[in-house]
């Protein structure tokens, strides 16, 4: 990488955190920081401390993708969206998307394949969201939602799920961000 300040970054250090509010799901938090090489930069920041998140694209027999539909409350929209949600304590991310997969959808498959993890938003947030597959995946038993859920089960093929995450009818950036990992995966498994 090429740049014009040839100075290697450093970690900003860690001060005091206090939480600001608590909620169902997340902490809002304020952590101070001092920076390594030039004090002014100093601060105190918001941090949302959220456990780590968990998506799943699940693979039929016949190459079908099982998406979600749902209403989210902070876009106040209908979104389409593979299934996915928080990490329970004591829980894995690969358990996680079994026990997501199965309570969201009623489909079960193969072993959980891990895909990868990313930052959910590194400026705010200090959690990572784990992507996994689930190839053969075959409805086994009965949605199971939460209170405020509601989610219409689809069935997609795959081209037409990728041609989604690009043309924006699935807009849910973390979702995107999956696909590509999805799509890497997809790709060379291709070539086997």
């Amino acid at each position: 990488m090429s740049g014009a300040d040839h100075h290697p970054l450093q970690p900003w250090i860690p001060g005091t955190r206090r939480v600001l509010a608590t909620t169902r799901i997340f902490t809002l938090e304020e952590q101070a920081w001092d920076c390594p090489t030039d004090s002014a930069r100093s601060g105190r920041f918001a941090v949302i401390n959220s456990p780590d998140w968990v998506n799943v694209f699940a693979l039929t027999p016949d190459n079908q993708l099982v998406l979600v539909e749902q209403f989210r409350f902070g876009s106040g929209t209908l979104s389409i969206e593979i299934p996915g949600g928080i990490v329970d304590d004591g829980e894995s991310p690969a358990l996680t998307a079994v026990r997501e997969l199965l309570e969201e959808t009623g489909y079960a498959g193969s072993e959980p394949v891990p895909l990868g993890a990313i930052s959910a938003n590194a400026a705010i947030l200090n959690n990572r969201v784990h992507t996994y597959v689930v190839t053969e995946a075959r409805r086994a038993a009965a949605q199971s939602l939460d209170e405020n859920e509601q989610i219409r089960v689809l069935t997609v093929p795959v081209k037409e799920a990728l041609d989604m995450a690009a043309d924006g009818r699935i807009h849910h950036s973390i979702v995107v961000a999956a696909f590509t990992l999805f799509q890497r995966w997809y790709l060379t498994r291709g070539r086997q």
